[in-house]
């Protein structure tokens, strides 16, 4: 099973700090990661970030801890 987190950051300079820290503490589940500009305009504030993880409980407790982020939205997609 394949399991796609997309990550939805409506302000990518005020979340990056506590994002990046949150993808280090899981980086051994996190098989790839992409980042897409969500705009037009050459380095936006907003941004999409796309996450194929490992099935385990720690995917679970990864989403959760993305959530605690203010403004984050998350959707996700099983394969």
């Amino acid at each position: 099973m394949t399991i796609i987190i997309g990550i939805k950051l409506p302000d990518k300079i005020y979340n990056a700090v506590e994002l990046q820290k949150i993808l280090t503490k899981f980086n051994c589940i996190i098989r790839m990661r992409i980042g897409i500009n969500n705009s037009t305009i050459f380095c936006s504030d907003k941004g999409i970030i796309l996450l194929q993880v490992e099935n385990s409980d720690s995917a679970i407790n990864l989403e959760k801890e993305l959530l605690e982020i203010n403004g984050i939205e998350l959707q996700r997609m099983i394969f």
